[in-house]
């Protein structure tokens, strides 16, 4: 069963949907898998219900079963990367697959950046290697860590770096649609 949270926004609406939050459902999840067809008719039935613009997904790092049906399904995928080397191999990974599944816009995200690198190096070396454009840089963040997942953080630090620069990634995906 699905739970939201509404969170007004001016004139616009943010739900935010857990899949669940009981231990049980996700230990069952892990360990048995869902049914695919179910999870993308819940989607269509949430975009409609709601009258939603948007629907982001938030999957967990790496490929599974689940993963690659969430990329198979983007208007718009949006790939977090860390500026490592196993987040950028595993990036390498994952943008194969999406160009083997046809995904027309893939957009990249830098999270956790130092404040000792180069936004600009950084954005050039990442969009050379992956041939995508970068739509964020987010900064290492204490805030954020603090905040500890209880509220949203754009809503209680608007004017933050990190707020920013989702508003910069908002530009690009409206810009992809």
């Amino acid at each position: 069963m699905m739970s939201g949270a509404n969170v007004g926004l001016a004139a616009d609406q943010l739900y935010l949907v857990p899949a669940s939050v009981k231990a049980d459902d996700i230990a069952r999840i892990l360990k048995d898998g869902y049914d695919v067809k179910l999870m993308n008719d819940g989607f269509r039935s949430l975009v409609k219900s709601l009258q939603l613009d948007y629907l982001f997904i938030d999957t967990h790092p790496g490929l599974s079963k689940e993963t690659f049906l969430s990329i198979a399904i983007s208007h718009v995928l949006v790939l977090i990367l860390r500026p490592d080397k196993q987040d950028y191999q595993g990036t390498a990974v994952t943008m194969d697959v999406a160009r083997q599944l046809n995904v027309r816009n893939v957009l990249l995200a830098i999270n956790k950046t130092y404040s000792t690198l180069n936004p600009e190096a950084l954005k050039q070396k990442v969009e050379k290697t992956y041939q995508s454009p970068v739509a964020g840089i987010f900064p290492l963040s204490e805030e954020v860590v603090q905040l500890a997942s209880e509220g949203v953080f754009c809503a209680k630090y608007p004017d933050h770096p990190v707020s920013q620069e989702f508003r910069k990634v908002a530009q690009h995906i409206m810009a992809e649609v």
